[in-house]
This record gives structure tokens, C-alpha cells and sequence, in this order.
């Protein structure tokens, strides 16, 4: 078994290193190359990168990883369709460090440790990929969930579909624009993606940035200015806090495109069981973290 979980950690850290090199070197080379950036390319990698960055936030991150709330098997499926489409792996690959990241944050044993510094919360935790170092999380849940399930079973062939031969395929039959599909649709917009998310691992744990208004425990912090680039996942102080509330910004001043679209599905039963924290909860939280900084 040990040997078996080695061998598949060793296969995981040459497929992220290899990802890591390859996606960046291909959107340089292009670019470098001449290839020019149409219009009409750079709406898809705009589309492609907002509908993709949500799969992770709404899919990959507050259903899966927390839970948060139920989706339907058609709001599930395409969450799990354009989430591999980002390439960050498979569903429970990314819910099993997410999971370790919030049951050990800022210990040996949290796979990006805001205590060893930017570099290693932004991307060097994946390029040093040591999973025996993480703690133990549970993901038995997702043994039963059908979409998961069937993630693992088609995985790389949805990945190489979503990821390359689609955004590819779009410019090429919509617009007579093979190259820059591929170098703008899977080069650069995976870099673009990649460090999105990067960005609630590394800024919103950083000591430097943002506010702690509910809770001073952890490293967490709520950084406005990322909800722009994640679809909401700014206020990481709180999410820290309160780990399984649908929610990330509670205030229509706190962007949550997330929040927003999970609510929109709600309406039209595509998501059900939302998990909310009581305003009393939060409101105790808010207070008790004011009390401590006074």
C-alpha cells in the first residue's frame, strides 16, 4: 500500500512540474512567436476563464471540499466538466489538501504553510508536491458521489478535451484561429487560472495584507481586492472562520459572484441545502475579534 501511494505521489508531482513548465512556455513562446491575440480569442479566454474559475470556487471548493450546499446531478456534472477543464487535477486530489489545509492551517502538517513565506503558499508547494506531509483528512464522502466517480473514470480524457482541444476547437471553426486558441485558450489562460487561485493561498494568508475582523486564529485574511480575480473568494477571514457557509461576502459591497450564482440555482433547483451561519454567530465572532484587538 505505502509503496502504491508513493509511486502514484511520484506519477502527481511529475504531471504538476510537467504542467507547471509546459503551460507557461507555451503561452511565451507564442506570444513571442507572433501570435497574434484577436479579439474575438481574447473574449473565449475571458469566458473560458471566468465560467472555468467559478467551477473551481462553487464546484471544486464550497460544494465538494466543504460542502456547503447540494447540486443536482446537471449542475454537478458541469461543475466537474469545466473544473477539469482548469487544470487542477481531479475533485478529490483538490479536496484532500483543501480539507488538510483547514483542519491543520499553519502547521507542518497544512500542505501550503503561510509560515514558510509567498513563495511557498503561491506555487511552491506544488513544485516540493509532499503529500505524506499532509495531515489525514477524511474524503470518504465522495466514494459514493456519482460525479466524482465518474471525474476519475473519464479523467484525462476530459481533461485534454477541456483543456486543450476545446478552447482550440472554438477559435478554429468560430474564427479561423487555430494557433491563438490554442496559445491564448490552453497556454495562457491556464497561467492566468492557475495563478487566480494561487492567489487565496498565498495574499489571503499573508501577514501583510487585508483584515482579520472575525478571527485572529488562524493566518487568514480578507482581502477585497482578490474577489476580483476569484469570483468572490475575498473574504478568507471569514470563510477560515466559518468553513461551511455557502457565503463568502455577506454584504452586497463584498463581491461574491459565487454566493450569487449559487442562490441563482437555488431559485431553479439546481441547488438545495444551502449552509448558512447565523447573523448571531457572526455577529459574536465580529465582536470577540474586536474586543481581542482593542
Amino acid at each position: 500500500m505505502k509503496s502504491e501511494l508513493a509511486r502514484d505521489a511520484l506519477r502527481i508531482r511529475w504531471i504538476i512540474r510537467f504542467s507547471l513548465i509546459t503551460v507557461p512556455l507555451t503561452a511565451a513562446f507564442g506570444i513571442l512567436s507572433g501570435v497574434a491575440l484577436r479579439i474575438e480569442t481574447a473574449l473565449m479566454v475571458l469566458v473560458l476563464h471566468v465560467v472555468g474559475g467559478l467551477a473551481i470556487t462553487t464546484g471544486y471548493h464550497r460544494l465538494w471540499a466543504h460542502r456547503s450546499y447540494r447540486a443536482s446531478p446537471l449542475l454537478g456534472y458541469a461543475l466537474a466538466l469545466f473544473g477539469t477543464g482548469q487544470g487542477q487535477l481531479s475533485i478529490r486530489w483538490w479536496v484532500k489538501h483543501h480539507r488538510a489545509h483547514h483542519r491543520y492551517v499553519d502547521t507542518d502538517r497544512d500542505p501550503y504553510d503561510a509560515r514558510r513565506g509567498f513563495y511557498h503558499t503561491h506555487i511552491g508547494w506544488l513544485l516540493s508536491y509532499d503529500p505524506s506531509s499532509w495531515g489525514e483528512v477524511d474524503v470518504s464522502d465522495l466514494d459514493s458521489d456519482p460525479v466524482v466517480l465518474w471525474q476519475e473514470r473519464y479523467f484525462w480524457y476530459i481533461t485534454a478535451f477541456m483543456m486543450v482541444i476545446f478552447p482550440t476547437a472554438i477559435a478554429h471553426f468560430g474564427w479561423n484561429d487555430f494557433k491563438g486558441g490554442f496559445v491564448y485558450g490552453a497556454g495562457a489562460r491556464l497561467w492566468i487560472t492557475f495563478n487566480s487561485t494561487w492567489l487565496v493561498n498565498s495574499i489571503a494568508h499573508a501577514s501583510w495584507a487585508g483584515s482579520q475582523p472575525y478571527s485572529s486564529h488562524t493566518s487568514a485574511r480578507n482581502v477585497p481586492l482578490i474577489a476580483l480575480f476569484t469570483g468572490g473568494e475575498s473574504n478568507h477571514n471569514f470563510h477560515h472562520t466559518f468553513p461551511m457557509d455557502y457565503r463568502n461576502g455577506l454584504y452586497w459591497y463584498e463581491l461574491d459572484i459565487s454566493r450569487y450564482l449559487i442562490e441563482l440555482w437555488s431559485i431553479f433547483g439546481l441547488a438545495s441545502n444551502l449552509k448558512a451561519v447565523s447573523p448571531t454567530a457572526i455577529e459574536r465572532a465580529r465582536r470577540g475579534q474586536k474586543q481581542k484587538q482593542q
